[in-house]
């Protein structure tokens, strides 16, 4: 066999191999990787258009204002500090392998930044996550759909867990939507951003 048809053959297994992954498993696995962020971005059509488009990489983000679970309104971002925002709902299983991870990187960052959850969905249901798994790290709430802050921040899928980081100026540096491949990408995607 001519080694260009080799070359098209393995392509095409290729392709067909990760075809059949995402229809069994979902997208969830081009999620994984940067590239794969980018093309979902690009390809798959969002749910929840963002009213005036969603905040661009690099632009300030408009303040927005979520309530913590003793019904205290709190608006974000706030200046003069790294934020890293975090979407989940407790029926969303990613959300609740992320949330150790989370809770790790909130117990060591010395100050460094901010972790802060917001749960898309009302809070008595939202309250089974946190006393499933009680973290250290603020949480908020807010109602799931079209408005949502998340849509603003440029999760138009409605896609959970779905998380940004936010520089000290109120600029969105970075977002990454669904779950991370693991505790260490999330840190070496905190780490990238805010370098």
């Amino acid at each position: 066999m001519k080694p260009l048809k080799v070359l098209m053959l393995a392509l095409l297994a290729a392709l067909l191999g990760l075809a059949a992954g995402i229809f069994i498993a979902g997208p969830g696995i081009l999620l994984r990787t940067e590239i794969g962020q980018a093309l979902f971005e690009r390809l798959v059509p969002p749910k929840y258009p963002a009213p005036g488009g969603a905040v661009a990489i690099g632009d300030t983000v408009r303040a927005f204002t979520v309530t913590d679970f003793g019904g205290s309104p709190r608006t974000l971002p706030t200046p003069g500090s790294w934020q890293v925002i975090n979407y989940w709902a407790s029926w969303c299983g990613p959300c609740r392998l992320e949330m150790p991870w989370l809770d790790a990187l909130h117990a060591e960052n010395q100050g460094r930044f901010e972790v802060i959850g917001i749960a898309l969905e009302a809070p008595d249901a939202a309250a089974t996550l946190l006393t499933d798994i009680p973290v250290r790290f603020t949480q908020h709430h807010e109602p799931p759909g079209a408005t949502d802050s998340s849509v603003h921040l440029g999760n138009g899928w409605g896609v959970l867990p779905f998380t940004v980081l936010i520089d000290p100026q109120g600029r969105l540096v970075k977002r990454h939507i669904g779950v991370f491949a693991g505790e260490a990408q999330l840190r070496q995607w905190l780490q990238d951003g805010m370098r």
